[in-house]
């Protein structure tokens, strides 16, 4: 914030010092407004909503501690700069605890100063600046943002903005790609932790042995690599809602430890002596069966209970057909601007075998095969050639798959080898898709190809490597 657009109130109950500060931030550009005690200072804060203010500790009939207090209920967003000649760790210390963005003791020169209240605004313009992007993610992830026409789906938002006010547990269900991150986002931004953050963390993504320090930090020291203090995850997320996604896949000797942080919401870092209390909202996900997971002893029955206070089930798209059109609408939009190309039709016979195939891969899919639509689309309308083969099959392919497996006699694992090579090889090695197509996670897909190597793409180029 430049000085030319800052307004600062200076309260002090000794007028010489208050002319002072005046003619100083007034030489250095800023509009400054002046009160000779803490009431004048809450009258005035009212009346011109100033960017910072400046007050003296000690004032006889309210003193700097007491209008900080005043403050946070009149402006809580009011950074507030204590001045004293009666410096103390004790005082310093108080001033901060009460929210103080900064602490100087007289005598002071005038660069201090002024250093000092550049630092404030500039905090204050990036508090608000956060607090604007919230915003912005809040409108582009909210409830009324999620596109739908099925009562299934229409249900389940209906459940959504039921649960958001409260503080449970809330487990979303459902196949991959069926969007339970995005359901996720939605809950966060309708609920009041919406000025907090919301930090996504994916369990099947992140190697065992690293999971335990990413959600709950390390010390320095903590073990051989750790040069440096992290912050883990939770702590990152407080004030917010920590979003565990592929819950199943959390490894079960680090469940206990999970568990009692949900449950005593403080966190211990590894290395750490002492816990840390944490204020998080969680929200976990999973497109695997968890009542299988607990009568196998994978998943541990009191976690799963007090993860899943609430379930909301998300419906695959081969359920609610009637959000295709309008899904794959929203998804040419998005393609064409990346692809630089205006935005196409769809002929009616290409979304009347959108509408017919089954989705296996769900809304993740069906984007996919949208982008690759737009791609491919070399007119102002996307046809049926323009879809990925499987679309365009209607399912007859998976047929024939089965036909010629009967008739070679393959065994089960062989079929499935041959399966995971030819879902890879329809997606050109994209892994992520292929793994969605499968309905298993990305972890899941490298171990059956490191456990069937014979189940590689046979243009290994192209696979994805991230």
């Amino acid at each position: 914030m430049s000085a030319g657009s800052a307004t600062i109130a200076v309260v002090d109950d000794d007028r010489e010092m208050t002319d002072v500060l005046r003619d100083v931030l007034r030489a250095a550009g800023y509009r400054v407004l002046s009160a000779g005690s803490g009431v004048e200072a809450l009258e005035c804060v009212r009346r011109e909503d100033p960017d910072l203010l400046i007050s003296d500790l000690r004032m006889a009939e309210m003193g700097g501690h007491q209008l900080q207090m005043e403050l946070k209920r009149v402006a809580p967003s009011l950074p507030v700069i204590i001045i004293t000649a009666f410096g103390s760790i004790q005082s310093a210390v108080e001033s901060m605890k009460l929210g103080a963005a900064d602490y100087i003791t007289k005598p002071f020169g005038n660069d201090e100063l002024l250093l000092v209240v550049s630092r404030a605004l500039e905090n204050r313009q990036l508090r608000q600046e956060v607090k604007r992007l919230r915003g912005e993610l809040a409108r582009s992830y909210g409830l009324p943002n999620v596109i739908t026409a099925s009562p299934k789906m229409s249900a389940v938002l209906e459940m959504i903005e039921q649960v958001a006010e409260s503080e449970a547990g809330v487990l979303i269900t459902g196949e991959s790609g069926t969007g339970k991150d995005l359901l996720a986002r939605a809950l966060h931004f309708s609920s009041t932790r919406r000025e907090g953050p919301f930090i996504p963390i994916n369990c099947a993504a992140i190697p065992e042995n690293l999971i335990e320090s990413e959600l709950f930090g390390y010390v320095k020291g903590a073990f051989t690599d750790a040069r440096q203090s992290k912050t883990g995850l939770f702590a990152a997320a407080h004030g917010g809602t920590l979003f565990l996604d592929e819950i199943g896949e959390m490894p079960l000797t680090l469940q206990p430890k999970l568990l009692r942080t949900l449950e005593d919401k403080r966190v211990r870092a590894l290395g750490a002596t002492e816990e840390t209390p944490v204020n998080v909202r969680i929200v976990a996900a999973t497109n695997s069966d968890l009542e299988k997971a607990l009568a196998a002893g994978k998943f541990r029955s009191d976690l799963y209970y007090r993860l899943a206070t609430i379930t909301i089930a998300v419906p695959p798209l081969r359920e609610r057909p009637e959000d295709i059109p309008l899904l794959v609408k929203h998804f040419l939009v998005r393609a064409s601007a990346e692809a630089g190309k205006p935005i196409p039709d769809v002929e009616p016979e290409a979304m009347a075998y959108m509408i017919r195939y089954g989705w296996p891969g769900n809304v993740r899919e069906l984007q996919s095969a949208v982008h690759r639509g737009v791609i491919f689309c070399r007119g102002d309308k996307l046809r049926v050639k323009d879809l990925p083969a499987r679309v365009a099959d209607g399912g007859s392919a998976s047929a024939r798959v089965l036909e010629d497996a009967l008739e070679r006699r393959l065994s089960l694992e062989r079929l499935e080898s041959e399966y995971v090579r030819a879902v890879l090889e329809s997606v050109n090695g994209n892994k992520t898709e292929a793994a969605a197509i499968l309905q298993i996670d990305r972890k899941t897909l490298y171990r059956k190809l490191e456990e069937t190597p014979s189940a590689a793409p046979s243009n290994p180029d192209k696979l994805e490597q991230t």
